[in-house]
């Protein structure tokens, strides 16, 4: 279901470019620091033009990216993108915050995947 976070609160803002496979290009990710649940320092990002906003702790990240961020930003969309692509064959008709996936997404997502 959307997470949707006030990017005005959120410190040291960058903007990093992605390829993600099926996803349109240029692909924009915001990504900046925050606290989650006021303790624990993360990472919230986002695809630029998008309200919904992905949390990871940093010390996560930092873990599980080695330093390489554009390769977990792309394997969670293209993760991302598998589900919304099922919830798309149903309508959309499992929760009313498919909905909202659909009118924030449908413009970055392709259904076919460039060779």
């Amino acid at each position: 279901m959307p997470n949707i976070v006030d990017f005005d609160t959120i410190k040291d803002i960058k903007t990093l470019l992605v390829q993600p496979k099926g996803w349109t290009k240029p692909l924009y990710i915001e990504y900046g620091v925050g606290l989650h649940y006021s303790v624990t320092p993360s990472y919230y990002w986002r695809v630029k033009g998008t309200t919904h906003t992905f949390i990871i702790p940093i010390s996560r990240f930092h873990y599980v990216t080695a330093g390489k961020y554009e390769k977990h930003f792309e394997e969670a969309l293209e993760g991302f993108r598998t589900e919304y692509l099922e919830w798309e064959k149903e309508n959309f008709q499992g929760a009313e915050w498919q909905e909202d996936y659909r009118k924030e997404y449908s413009k970055f997502i392709s259904e076919a995947i460039p060779e």
